[in-house]
C-alpha cells in the first residue's frame, strides 16, 4: 500500500511539474513578440487641479510600469472638473496616442446610463416602475411573463438572463420585428420575481425595445440619448459608436486567452464563475453568453467592427470620453441640475440608489445587488455609489455623499469587471486621498 501511494504521489507531482513547465512555456512564447518589439514612448496629458497631483502621478506610474497601456480618467467634484487625464495608446499598431477627444467603449457601464434614460421616461409619465412591461409591450406578456413589472426587468428579476434561440446584433438592425417577436416569446428561466440573476447580455435587448415603444417619436436608444441627453447636457458620449465618430475611437485589445484562463482561476471572486462556464454548458451563465451571437466569441477584438459598434445596445455599446461618463454622473451627484436644467429630480436619483434585488445571483453564482438598472455594489473604498461597472476594467458612477462623478475607461481589456481592476483601484484610492486635501482648500477659500 505504501509503495502504491508513493507511486501515485510521484505521478501527480510529475503531472503538476509538466503543467508548470507548459504554463511557463506559454508565457515565454506569448511574450516573445512583445519583448522583441521596441516599446513605444510613454504619453500622458490632460488637466488636474493641483490638489489631485497624486492621481496624475499614479496614472503616470501605471503607464511607465506597463500596468496601464491606454486609458482615460475623469473626476468631477460638485460639478467642477478636477481631473481629466488620458495616456497610453488608442491604437498600438498605428502608434496613435490616447488624446483629449478619444472615445472608448464603456461595456456594461452603458447599463447605468440606460437606467438614467428609463428614469427620465418615468418622470415624463411615459413609464411607471410598478406597472407591467406588457402594459407597454402587450406581446411580452406571454409564456409566464405576465407578472413582470418594469422594476423587475431593470433589477434582473425577470428570469430572462439567457435566450433559447441566439440572436445576432445585426438582426436588431436589419430585422427588428423578428427580434421583438423572439424576445417577447422567451420563457423565463425562473419564475419572475422569485430570484435575480445578472442579465449581462439581454438587459439591453429588452430595455432598448421598451424605450422605443414608449418614446412618443419612436426613436431608438441612440437617438433618444443623443437628442435628450448628450446635446442638452453637453456630454461627449453615445449609446453606440456612430460611424462618423469612429475616427477617434480606441482599438480594443484583449489579453491572450491562456492568460485570461489562468487569471480566472487565480482570482477567487471569478474562479467559481469561470469554472461553471467551462464545465457546465447548460448553466445560466454559459447560456447567457451564447444568447447574443457576437458575445459568444470571447475575443474582444471582434468588437472593433465599426458596423457592429454602430448598433445601439444598452447592455454594452455606450461609447464616449471618460469625461462624458463622469459628467452625467456628476450631474446626478449634485441634485440632477445643470445650467438651469433638471436632468433628474432628487426623488428619481434616490430611486436609482435603492436596492431592489440582492443576494445569491443565479447567473453569476455569487452575491450581487441591483437597483432599477444600476448596480448597488459599493466602490473599492466602501462608499455607496450610483452607477455600473463594465467588462475589462471600465467604471462610471456618482458618489452622492462626496458629490463626485467619476469614470475610468480603458481599451486594454482585462479579466476584471466588477470595479476591482488593479489599474482602476489604484487611481480611485488616490482620488479619495486627494479629495480630503481638496475639500480643505475649498473651506479655506
Amino acid at each position: 500500500m505504501y509503495l502504491r501511494n508513493r507511486t501515485f504521489f510521484f505521478k501527480v507531482m510529475g503531472i503538476l511539474k509538466q503543467g508548470v513547465f507548459l504554463c511557463l512555456g506559454l508565457i515565454v512564447f506569448s511574450n516573445i513578440q512583445s519583448w522583441l518589439t521596441p516599446r513605444l514612448p510613454v504619453v500622458i496629458d490632460g488637466y488636474y487641479h493641483p490638489a489631485f497631483k497624486r492621481v496624475f502621478d499614479k496614472f503616470k506610474s501605471n503607464l511607465e510600469s506597463g500596468l496601464e497601456k491606454g486609458a482615460g480618467l475623469a473626476v468631477y467634484h460638485r460639478g467642477v472638473l478636477v481631473v481629466d487625464i488620458w495616456g497610453g495608446y488608442a491604437d498600438l499598431e498605428a502608434s496613435r496616442p490616447w488624446e483629449k477627444d478619444t472615445i472608448s467603449i464603456g461595456f456594461s457601464t452603458t447599463k447605468g446610463v440606460a437606467a438614467i434614460m428609463v428614469a427620465k421616461m418615468v418622470e415624463k409619465g411615459l413609464l411607471d416602475y410598478k406597472r407591467l412591461v406588457m402594459d407597454y409591450w402587450p406581446e411580452f406578456g406571454q409564456n409566464g411573463k405576465d407578472n413582470v413589472t418594469v422594476e423587475m426587468l431593470l433589477s434582473h428579476q425577470a428570469g430572462l438572463a439567457a435566450l433559447d434561440e441566439p440572436i445576432s446584433l445585426f438582426e436588431f438592425r436589419d430585422n427588428p420585428e423578428k427580434v421583438e417577436k423572439m424576445l417577447a416569446s422567451q420563457k423565463p428561466i425562473w419564475p419572475p420575481g422569485t430570484a435575480h440573476g445578472y442579465h449581462a447580455a439581454t438587459y439591453g435587448s429588452y430595455v432598448d425595445v421598451l424605450l422605443k415603444k414608449v418614446d412618443p417619436k419612436g426613436r431608438d436608444t441612440a437617438q433618444i440619448f443623443y437628442e435628450d441627453f448628450a446635446k442638452e447636457y453637453d456630454l461627449d458620449m453615445f449609446m453606440n459608436t456612430p460611424l462618423d465618430q469612429y475616427y477617434r475611437v480606441t482599438r480594443l485589445y484583449g489579453e491572450p486567452q491562456w492568460k485570461v484562463l489562468i487569471q480566472s482561476f487565480i482570482i477567487p471572486r471569478y474562479r467559481p464563475l469561470f469554472f461553471t462556464m467551462l464545465t457546465d454548458p447548460d448553466s445560466i451563465v454559459a447560456r447567457a453568453l451564447k444568447s447574443i451571437i457576437e458575445f459568444t466569441n470571447i475575443k474582444v477584438e471582434m468588437h472593433n467592427n465599426p458596423s457592429l459598434r454602430n448598433i445601439p445596445c444598452s447592455c454594452c455599446y455606450g461609447t464616449g470620453a471618460a469625461r462624458g461618463f463622469a459628467k452625467i454622473y456628476s450631474i446626478l451627484a449634485n441634485g440632477g441640475q445643470y445650467e438651469g436644467k433638471q436632468l433628474l429630480t432628487k426623488e428619481s436619483i434616490y430611486k436609482l440608489t435603492e436596492t431592489i434585488s440582492s443576494g445569491h445571483d443565479l447567473t453569476i453564482g455569487s452575491v450581487t445587488g441591483f437597483s432599477r438598472g444600476t448596480a448597488t455594489k459599493p466602490n473599492s473604498l466602501g462608499y455607496p455609489v450610483l452607477g455600473h461597472t463594465g467588462h475589462g476594467g471600465q467604471n462610471a458612477y456618482a458618489d452622492l455623499k462626496n458629490e463626485i462623478g467619476m469614470a475610468y475607461l480603458t481599451n486594454h481589456i482585462s479579466v476584471y469587471g466588477t470595479g476591482d481592476d488593479p489599474r482602476y483601484v489604484s487611481l480611485e484610492e488616490e482620488v479619495y486621498a486627494a479629495l480630503k486635501d481638496y475639500v480643505k482648500t475649498l473651506k479655506k477659500s
